[in-house]
């Protein structure tokens, strides 16, 4: 009798400790809910990576920027003296401006004048220095595509696919943070399922162990209330345990303006245990699931690589002709009046250059790496597209599914509550027993997590079957 009492008193200090805890924790007052769709907002203005996805299209528009620059005109000048033996040997001073066009034609203007005792003939011009304007003209590589427009190209394209790449990351942001968010409220109501069980265990341990020292009822029933009510504490640990692991997770995703991470005040709490929760599958969403996986983000990236990718090809391609370079340029004598006056059609310099590998092993590897690469790419791209189909499909009948269970177990717990009140009806009667009371409450208890765990699935359904889609950010 002594060792009961002392467990006893134990299992009751316990359980007013315990029931202290979740009361701070899980108190009704001032209760503050956070809503799904107020997290999801929260997310998306704040997050880290919602702000690196922001700037993903700001960096698609520095790298055209930056592309550009190799059309950009250049200024160029060089100047060269010789002094020996108080003679100026030359003088030699060149300057002018190179505009690169997208046509692969290359317009020059400058201006040079030379002067000098031991002057090299071909500098020699005239006093007043020389004018001279014109044009370099790629015939072979370079004609149709070179270096400086691939990348242009390139560039072109890759703004275009950051737009992609901002859905991609917010899609898989909002896709995570969500399943979290889903998983904060199964284990909060479990916690307080618990809760509300360790009470009713505690209250009905404390009535029959009043009733046993009465002498209406037998010890035995007594012990028995104990292992129950220690088995319902042992269960609220473990749900704590889970809550509180959860809410630091959840925590990883709130921010303010992507800086100061946030922490959820004991106040806050999920959404309600309220069936309108429960969400039917969208069959209008599945519908048009042929349209929204052509524009799918991830395959829209995809198929930009592919472009990019076909560009090089053309480059390669390009790569095989041989470098056949002419240059002309029409000289004119500076007059400091109007140099037109002075200009002549037979003033004038040229010049031709030619180059080509006579294997061309180089180019020939570049050009078959290139369409292996394509050919890579764009079995990816099926394959990709296929296991999209795949997931939409499956998420589609995932979310029936935890409809239906859903429905089912909010039925079923409603269903095992009348069954537990009935059953402590009869026992305050005396046609019942503490085994069966228990027995009953065991299976309404299950039946309440089953339910929780089946809302939590359904919405997670939801939000898998918008990821699959690429659509949880619209």
């Amino acid at each position: 009798m002594t060792i009961i009492s002392i467990t006893y008193r134990k299992a009751l200090f316990f359980a007013v400790f315990l029931m202290l805890f979740i009361g701070q924790s899980f108190g009704q007052k001032n209760k503050v809910i956070f809503t799904f769709e107020e997290y999801t907002n929260l997310i998306k203005s704040n997050h880290p990576v919602a702000i690196q996805a922001n700037l993903q299209i700001e960096k698609g528009q520095a790298y055209i920027m930056k592309s550009r620059g190799g059309f950009d005109p250049k200024l160029y000048g060089t100047a060269g003296q010789k002094y020996f033996d108080d003679k100026q040997y030359y003088s030699l001073i060149n300057g002018g401006v190179k505009v690169p066009t997208w046509f692969g034609i290359t317009v020059d203007a400058g201006y040079q004048t030379n002067e000098g005792i031991f002057l090299n003939p071909e500098n020699k011009n005239p006093l007043n220095g020389l004018w001279n304007a014109g044009v370099s003209v790629n015939l072979g590589k370079g004609l149709f595509i070179d270096e400086r427009r691939a990348e242009l190209k390139k560039a072109k394209i890759y703004a275009n696919s950051t737009e992609a790449q901002q859905k991609v990351m917010l899609n898989d942001l909002l896709y995570k943070s969500s399943i979290i968010y889903w998983e904060w409220f199964k284990s909060y109501h479990k916690v307080a399922i618990y809760q509300n069980a360790v009470s009713n265990a505690q209250t009905r341990f404390l009535g029959i162990k009043r009733e046993a020292m009465l002498g209406n009822k037998p010890y035995i029933d007594t012990l028995e209330s104990l292992i129950v009510f220690q088995n319902r504490e042992i269960g609220l640990q473990e749900a704590l345990l889970e809550y509180r692991n959860n809410t630091n997770l959840l925590e990883i995703y709130l921010w303010q303006e992507g800086i100061i991470p946030l922490e959820i005040d004991s106040t806050v709490v999920p959404h309600d245990l309220d069936t309108s929760l429960i969400k039917a599958a969208s069959s209008q969403l599945f519908s048009q699931s042929d349209s929204l996986i052509a524009t799918h983000p991830e395959l829209v990236k995809y198929a930009y690589m592919i472009d990019i990718e076909r560009i090089d090809l053309r480059l390669n391609r390009e790569n095989l002709k041989p470098t056949i370079e002419l240059k002309y340029n029409a000289l004119a004598e500076n007059t400091f009046e109007n140099t037109f006056d002075t200009y002549n059609v037979n003033n004038y310099k040229w010049g031709a250059e030619f180059s080509f590998p006579i294997f061309i092993r180089k180019e020939r590897g570049e050009l078959k790496l290139s369409k292996l690469e394509i050919r890579d790419m764009e079995a990816g791209f099926a394959d990709k597209s296929q296991f999209i189909k795949y997931k939409v499909t499956s998420s589609y009948n995932f979310w029936n599914t935890s409809y239906n269970q859903a429905l089912l177990y909010n039925s079923t717990q409603n269903n095992y509550e009348k069954l537990l009140d009935a059953e402590i009806r009869l026992f305050n009667i005396g046609e019942s027993s503490i085994f069966m009371i228990n027995s009953r409450e065991k299976n309404y208890i299950y039946s309440q997590i089953e339910y929780v765990n089946s809302l939590a699935n359904n919405r997670k359904a939801e939000v898998k079957m918008k990821y699959s889609l690429g659509v949880l950010n619209q």
